[in-house]
């Protein structure tokens, strides 16, 4: 990584002038650095399995956006995924179910005290039906069918079409009892569900660890044995298709361009950094938290512009000595 260092440069003379981030404005701020003049940070992810856990990904069709950095006048930083949210100003999200219930069960119900435990995903034609048990005073047993649809405020909302309890007609049972599901389940404890009514609902920025996301849903569908989320398209991705395109035409990457971002021991100012997949023959998996592991079973190179780029293994490949040849990357001018 010595060599890296000489590509981490400052190309003034290509940057243009940007504003200032509308999103800023709950940072603290700094005391000598003035925010409207920082330059900001943009990312692209496209085919990348986004590795959130050992046991879990979320599939990257494509997903565009700005870098906040979480203190105000600072860098972003590789290495802590709490050091930055992604503001979305496009993206296609698909979680494959197996992926889904690790999500659910780790980060959605995963709090101390959660009724809600040992959950299963799967999808049903159009519709989702999860399973596991419900704690009332005792375990149940319990699955739920349900519609999926938006609303007006950017919830998933899971509207149920079939309830089983213990292995009965669980809808059935509770209005004969005067109870809603609300009434028997309390997600209280949970940042990013609520139920209401026989209706559970879902904050899709706020299921997934860090870094935090926002965007707003336009659409939220089965497709296969995924759920698929898009996300509005705003004005400003327009950037993307100039300032801050990636300089390969590679399948699976990821790209940061503008700003500042850290990784390790470097600073990159005025960043153009691309990591690609060293076998795009499938989604680039991509474990963030394990980064470093990744770069250091690959390699990098410094461009003449002064960008950087570096190529990674999968990251379920490191040490399993399938590093494809050279052959067989990408064609990367």
């Amino acid at each position: 990584m010595v060599i890296v260092a000489a590509g981490v440069a400052i190309d003034l003379s290509s940057r243009p002038a940007l504003a200032a981030s509308p999103l800023r404005t709950t940072a603290r701020a700094s005391r000598h650095v003035s925010v409207d003049t920082l330059p900001r940070t943009w990312i692209e992810m496209k085919n990348v399995d986004l590795r959130i856990a050992t046991d879990a990904v979320v599939g990257i069709r494509q997903l565009r956006g700005e870098v906040i950095p979480a203190e105000r006048g600072s860098s972003a930083i590789l290495d802590s995924t709490s050091s930055f949210a992604i503001r979305i100003t496009s993206g296609t999200v698909a979680i494959q179910s197996a992926d889904l219930s690790v999500i659910l069960n780790k980060f959605v119900f995963g709090y101390k005290g959660s009724p809600l435990k040992h959950l299963h995903v799967r999808m049903a034609g159009a519709q989702m039906v999860q399973s596991g048990v419900m704690h009332k005073g005792v375990d149940i047993k319990f699955e739920i069918t349900s519609s999926l649809s938006l609303t007006d405020s950017g919830f998933i909302r899971l509207h149920p079409t079939k309830v089983r309890v213990l292995g009965v007609n669980g809808e059935s049972l509770l209005h004969a009892l005067g109870m809603k599901l609300d009434d028997l389940l309390d997600l209280s404890g949970s940042k990013a569900a609520r139920v209401k009514g026989d209706e559970i609902f879902l904050d899709p920025t706020k299921i997934l660890p860090p870094p935090a996301i926002d965007g707003r849903l336009t659409s939220v569908r089965v497709e296969g044995d995924a759920l698929v989320q898009e996300f509005a398209r705003l004005p400003d991705d327009s950037l993307f298709t100039g300032y801050a395109r990636p300089d390969s035409t590679a399948p699976n990457y990821l790209f940061f361009r503008g700003g500042r971002l850290r990784f390790g021991r470097l600073e990159m100012r005025d960043t153009q950094l691309q990591i690609l997949d060293l076998d795009p023959s499938d989604p680039f998996d991509l474990y963030l938290a394990e980064y470093n592991k990744q770069l250091v079973a690959g390699y990098s190179r410094n461009r003449p512009n002064l960008s950087l780029q570096a190529f990674f293994p999968d990251f379920p490949d490191i040490g399993r000595g399938v590093t494809p040849p050279i052959a067989r990357l990408p064609n990367v001018p």
